[in-house]
């Protein structure tokens, strides 16, 4: 498949206190990238809001290797790993200047009906979705199984700022979400080595969201997105923490 490339700088703000991109930066990133390239390839927003879809994410790997520093430039190369009739599957890669890996991943999309949300089959749009291709940047997102949630959880409301364009929960506010709940002195001592996270459902205004956390093993969390009126998992995040150094 065609592979999209930019050449990057990172900003002040894409950064944290220690002068380097923070994880919700890089993700930021590559779905700009991926909406960049759908555009190009005839798949973006505007061409499938005229048919009265919309792309959602679904799922989402990252793994960081080395995190860029406020202005380092960077190379981004996404491409289209094909479908498997329900899901878009999508690959990056992103570079240092001298060709070193700093990150890769890979995401599975969906398309959904603007009125009743339900899945569209890719097959169905255009007939211009590959077969799925075999993963090259990194394995792919995998499902992941929500954790049994106890004890007392602190909702709060989803806010104005959180909201995307199609007026649901921004996909990278879910994570800004769970690594605030780990706290400032967590943070300080350990940063993400890797990110995966699963989309179940949609939280919208009024809605309010509790933050779930269990751990998997020495430096694995598992945590939850839990809206207050039903209970329902919205989201799993699965994070890799090491030291930051």
């Amino acid at each position: 498949m065609e592979k999209y490339q930019e050449r990057l700088t990172i900003k002040s703000y894409q950064t944290n206190q220690y002068g380097k991109a923070s994880i919700t930066a890089l993700f930021h990133i590559m779905l700009e990238a991926a909406w960049a390239h759908a555009q190009i390839m005839d798949w973006g927003y505007d061409d499938l809001k005229n048919h009265n879809l919309f792309w959602v994410l679904s799922r989402f790997y990252l793994k960081v290797e080395k995190y860029p520093a406020w202005q380092d430039e960077i190379i981004l190369s996404t491409w289209s790993a094909g479908t498997d009739g329900m899901y878009a599957y999508r690959e990056y890669i992103v570079e240092d200047l001298q060709g070193n890996i700093l990150f890769k991943g890979s995401s599975a999309w969906l398309i959904l009906d603007m009125d009743n949300r339900k899945i569209f089959r890719l097959s169905d749009y255009k007939g211009t979705f590959p077969k799925r291709l075999e993963a090259d940047a990194c394995r792919n997102p995998k499902r992941i199984k929500p954790d049994a949630h106890t004890g007392n959880l602190n909702f709060y409301p989803v806010l104005f700022s959180e909201l995307d364009i199609n007026k649901h929960f921004n996909s990278v506010k879910y994570v800004e979400r769970v690594l605030d709940d780990y706290g400032v002195d967590f943070l300080n001592e350990n940063e993400p080595s890797e990110l995966e996270v699963n989309y179940l459902k949609e939280a919208v205004a009024g809605d309010s969201v509790a933050v779930t956390r269990s751990k998997i093993s020495g430096n694995e969390y598992l945590n939850c997105l839990v809206r207050q009126s039903d209970g329902a998992d919205l989201c799993v995040i699965r994070m890799v923490w090491r030291e930051r150094k």
